[in-house]
Formats: structure tokens, C-alpha cells, sequence
């Protein structure tokens, strides 16, 4: 009874999966998320061990109101996501659906022992449009004034109009890869999953977690005011060319220098 009911759940958001795969993440360069259901599962598989104790229990706590009352929330969000035509109702309703399904079959141990898998598929859900649009034009802006102001003070004939940066004779304009939101997302992704596995404490966890966001914003401003001065020593086609495609590799590097500095020193520290 357990595979069947398992089978229909697999029915009703394979497709979903399929749809996020297929269009919607490359449309909004929400690529990242390509690797989210991948290690949301490698989480699961690496808690088998205990995920199989905890079925072998006798003991185990159910809150069966709870997790009915949970079950059919994620059922009615998809199906009144369905119904009006709001994909971002029918994907999002997969987290409240897991962790009541879980809890109805298996206990609350079970749906606790998985809470952080079954939460990390929030990050593949893209946001809609419009709060999208919200998050990267004020990143933006702040990237295309915070460039102006350095090379300005180290004298660099740049000026800005809005979202243009003219440095010399060519004119760069901000667009959304220059917001810095796919690298932010990206790194703190995969900085979750290594500070979930990680020892430690939750303070420290805690910390690197929340250094993610300043380490990418950091990185991505040197990626923008490097590319401003490869287009005013080499022309436009050096700075949109090679380096433009290979620059996110710099906020990487730089992130998890940084990232791995600071773990360096708190270990230090404690």
C-alpha cells in the first residue's frame, strides 16, 4: 500500500519536474537548480542507515492530525494552483505534501529526520516574475553605483546614467546576469548542503551560512569593475567576450576563498 501511494505522488509532480527541467529555469537563468533535486536526494541516501532504524522502531510518534492537515494543504495548493493556471502554487505545494505524507506513514521522526532534504527543494522553486524582477534592480543599481564610486576615486574617467556605466568611450549596461543573484543562489546553495554535513555548532553554522550573501555580493563586484577596466584597456569585444563568459568562475573562486578563510579563523578562534 505504502509503494502505491508513493507511485501516485511520483504521478502527480514528475510532470511538474519535467516542466522546471524542460523550460522555466533556463528562461529566467535560475540554472542553478539543476543540481537541487540531485543532492536533495544524495541527502536522503546518506541518512539511510538511520531513515531505516527509525522504520524499524515500535515507538515511533505520529501526530496524525498534524500531518492529515498537512497532506491535504499540499493537495489543495497544487490543485487550486492547477485550476488557475499559477505554476508556482503547483510546485511549491510538493514541500508541505512531503512532509505530511511522511509524517502520515512513517512518524514524526521520520519527517523530522528529513525536514532539511524536504526544505532544500525550496530552492529550486523559481520565484514568480515579478518578485524576481523586485530582487535583481535594486542589486543592480547598487552594483552599477558601487562600481562608479571605486573607479571614480581611483580616477578612471567613468561616469553612470541609471543602470549605464560609460567608462572611456564604451558605454556597459547592467543587465540581470550583472546583478550578481545567479552567483548568490548558486553559492549559498551548495554552501547549505556543506554546512548541514559539517561538524560543528549551530552558531558556526549559522555564521557561514549568513557570509555567504556578503562573500558573493563582494565577488561580483570585483567581476563588474574587472570587466570595466578590461573594456577601457582592450575594447569592448575583450570585456563581453572571453572574460564576460568566464567571470563567474571569479565570484566562485573568490566566495569560497573567503568562505573557507573564515571557517579557517573561527576554527582558530574556538
Amino acid at each position: 500500500m505504502t509503494y502505491l501511494i508513493w507511485t501516485l505522488a511520483l504521478v502527480l509532480y514528475i510532470p511538474k519536474f519535467f516542466d522546471l527541467y524542460k523550460t522555466r529555469w533556463d528562461f529566467i537563468d535560475y540554472t542553478h537548480a539543476y543540481f537541487i533535486l540531485p543532492l536533495s536526494i544524495w541527502l536522503v541516501w546518506r541518512k539511510r542507515l538511520r531513515l531505516k532504524e527509525i522504520v524499524n522502531k515500535n515507538d515511533r510518534h505520529y501526530n496524525n492530525a498534524l500531518n492529515l492537515f498537512l497532506l491535504l494543504t499540499g493537495l489543495t495548493m497544487h490543485l487550486w494552483g492547477l485550476r488557475q493556471g499559477y505554476f508556482f502554487f503547483q510546485i511549491i505545494s510538493i514541500i508541505p505534501f512531503l512532509f505530511g505524507l511522511t509524517g502520515y506513514l512513517y512518524g514524526n521522526d521520520m519527517a523530522k529526520e528529513l525536514s532539511f532534504p524536504i526544505l532544500y527543494l525550496l530552492l529550486l522553486i523559481p520565484p514568480p516574475f515579478g518578485i524576481l524582477d523586485s530582487i535583481t534592480l535594486p542589486m543592480r543599481h547598487a552594483i552599477s553605483v558601487a562600481t562608479e564610486s571605486i573607479l571614480a576615486l581611483l580616477n578612471y574617467p567613468i561616469t553612470r546614467s541609471g543602470l549605464e556605466l560609460t567608462i572611456g568611450y564604451t558605454t556597459i549596461f547592467m543587465g540581470a546576469p550583472c546583478s550578481g543573484f545567479r552567483s548568490l543562489i548558486t553559492m549559498f546553495s551548495l554552501v547549505l548542503v556543506y554546512v548541514y554535513i559539517m561538524n560543528g555548532s549551530i552558531l558556526k553554522k549559522s555564521a557561514l551560512a549568513v557570509c555567504i550573501v556578503p562573500l558573493s555580493l563582494l565577488g561580483n563586484l570585483i567581476r563588474v569593475i574587472t570587466l570595466c577596466l578590461i573594456t577601457f584597456y582592450f575594447g569592448e569585444e575583450a570585456g563581453q567576450g572571453f572574460f564576460h563568459n568566464f567571470s563567474g568562475i571569479v565570484i566562485f573562486i573568490i566566495t569560497l576563498s573567503g568562505l573557507l578563510g573564515i571557517e579557517s579563523l573561527m576554527n582558530k578562534l574556538t
